[in-house]
């Protein structure tokens, strides 16, 4: 199978993806699996559903910024992808160089906006001079920088991890520069829809959800529906629809799987209020912690009621179709 990561080697997402392909289910594992590099989220998505790749690791939550803008987006675009597994990975920081600089000296560090902001703080009080500049990943700012020239490099500097730093041959200036220690980023494994693993106990459900327009209460419709039947809601991210302004889908993860009868009750009912519904998937939780299920909402106590009102309405009498009503 080909894997595709946002690139190049040694970004989180990388490291992300070597993590799952020793835990994945057996269906989704291959023998020989390839890694294949790509600038960005979207394009490796477009690469996926064209079938070019088998499955994408992609960066959905941090537990700082929250969730990943470029993700999400591509995930509330489609429903034909399906996410089959996640993975956690502690994120550190460090800001490196082709040679020892002091800060002072730094005119431009550069990084990926999600880095950036993960490090404001030490930036602003370290080097306040210098000027932020974009890059692609973690992983590329340290690529590219270990390209330069040393006159293009000079005054220059990158925040990537520590294995980044190593792999392209930069000096560390410093270490542990994250303004919150212990951060974690979440992925997710996302292949083309029509597969998804089996129920394991301890699952999460993905879905990207449209709420009907200019109808007051409609997002608390959603939430008690979920509410109405036992289900909790582990994250949920706003995101504009972009047809016109005001106009937003909402991405929740849900604890539980679509086999379980108050999973699959709550997106029926999703399903008649909201315009649209994107299921993107039922898959194992990485942390392994199943939810405590009140017995009300147990499965026996769905299929306990499904049967008595299939007993209550098998005792209806047909209708005399002679009779006017």
């Amino acid at each position: 199978m080909r894997y595709g990561f946002l690139g190049p080697e040694t970004t989180f997402t990388h490291q992300a993806l070597l993590q799952a392909l020793t835990e994945i289910p057996e269906e989704f594992r291959a023998t020989e699996p390839e890694l294949v590099p790509f600038a960005s989220v979207a394009t490796a998505t477009t690469d996926l559903i064209a079938g070019d790749i088998d499955a994408l690791m992609a960066p959905i939550e941090n537990s700082v910024e929250g969730g990943v803008s470029g993700t999400l987006d591509v995930l509330a675009a489609t429903d034909s992808i399906t996410i089959v597994a996640e993975q956690t990975v502690q994120i550190t920081f460090v800001l490196a160089a082709r040679e020892q600089t002091a800060l002072e000296q730094l005119t431009t560090v550069s990084s990926h906006p999600h880095a950036q902001a993960q490090v404001q703080g030490w930036l602003r009080s370290n080097v306040p001079g210098a000027n932020i500049a974009a890059a692609s990943s973690t992983a590329a700012a340290a690529r590219d920088l270990a390209s330069m020239s040393e006159d293009e490099a000079w005054g220059r500097a990158a925040v990537c991890s520590p294995l980044a730093a190593e792999h392209f041959g930069l000096t560390v200036l410093a270490e542990g520069i994250e303004d919150h220690a212990g951060a974690i980023t979440r992925f997710v494994l996302v292949t083309r829809e029509g597969r998804i693993p089996a129920r394991t106990g301890s699952d999460k459900t993905t879905v990207v959800i449209q709420l009907p327009h200019n109808r007051s209460g409609a997002l608390l419709e959603a939430l008690e529906i979920l509410g109405s039947n036992g289900v909790n809601m582990s994250r949920i991210e706003s995101r504009p629809v972009g047809d016109f302004l005001g106009r937003y889908s909402f991405s929740l993860d849900l604890e539980g799987h679509i086999e379980d009868r108050r999973v699959s009750a709550a997106l029926r009912s999703l399903h008649r209020l909201c315009p649209v519904v994107h299921y993107l998937g039922s898959y194992p939780r990485v942390d392994g912690e199943q939810p405590e299920v009140r017995e009300d909402f147990a499965d026996g106590a769905y299929d306990e009621a499904h049967d008595w009102l299939e007993r209550l309405t098998g005792m209806i009498t047909p209708a005399d179709p002679t009779t006017e009503i």
